[in-house]
């Protein structure tokens, strides 16, 4: 039966053929501009969140991606700040893998330093759970540690004493956190808490 129309009709089998081929792009090209748009929405949350634009945002950091595999490259001037973007970039939807091409420029602070350990403290709060970063102050001499700032409760200042006690080469630590009960927390880490939000819009 369709030999015979075709033999009949061979402008109906071309016209056939060519709707079947422009559906076909259009599910294609389709695809590759959810894709396209996916992996530009990822790009520019990226450098809106909040770690983004209070810990990253001088260091030089570029991020691409490609059908959500994140690649990120650059330089950075803080060792941690390496681990900090990859953490951030895994967290953003539809982010399937991350490769962390970033460098470490510069002198490093010494391991053990006072700027060392101020910077792995700061660096802990952020990604620990029930603290605050961000109402967290840290001083650091010859090894003691010193916290400055507001709780929400006497158990999240403790907490954060514990946590700063935790990092290598900190000899003592001096807790003058304030707490406040008037302060509200989850048992989100600081960077889910405040990148929340900003990720999902």
């Amino acid at each position: 039966m369709i030999k015979v129309i075709t033999a009949k009709y061979p402008l109906l089998l071309v016209m056939v053929a060519g709707a079947l081929a422009f559906v076909a792009v259009l599910v294609f090209t389709g695809g590759a501009v959810r894709a396209s748009e996916r992996d530009d929405r990822i790009e520019s949350s990226f450098k809106k969140t909040y770690v983004y634009n209070t810990y990253l945002k001088d260091e030089d950091i570029q991020i691409s991606s490609k059908d959500g595999a994140v690649t990120l490259s650059g330089a950075v001037a803080d060792e941690t700040h390496k681990p900090m973007a990859q953490g951030v970039a895994g967290g953003l939807p539809g982010v399937t893998s991350v490769d962390n091409r970033i460098t470490v420029k510069g002198e490093r602070p010494a391991k053990s330093s006072d700027t060392w350990i101020s910077v792995r403290v700061k660096a802990a709060l952020l990604y620990r759970r029930n603290v605050s970063a961000t109402k967290t102050r840290v001083y650091v001499k010859d090894g003691i540690v010193t916290l400055k700032g507001v709780a929400a409760s006497q158990a999240q200042k403790d907490l954060t004493g514990e946590y700063a006690k935790k990092i290598d080469g900190v000899k003592g630590v001096r807790n003058e956190i304030v707490a406040s009960k008037g302060l509200q927390t989850t048992g989100e880490t600081q960077a889910e808490k405040i990148d929340g939000a900003s990720i999902t819009a």
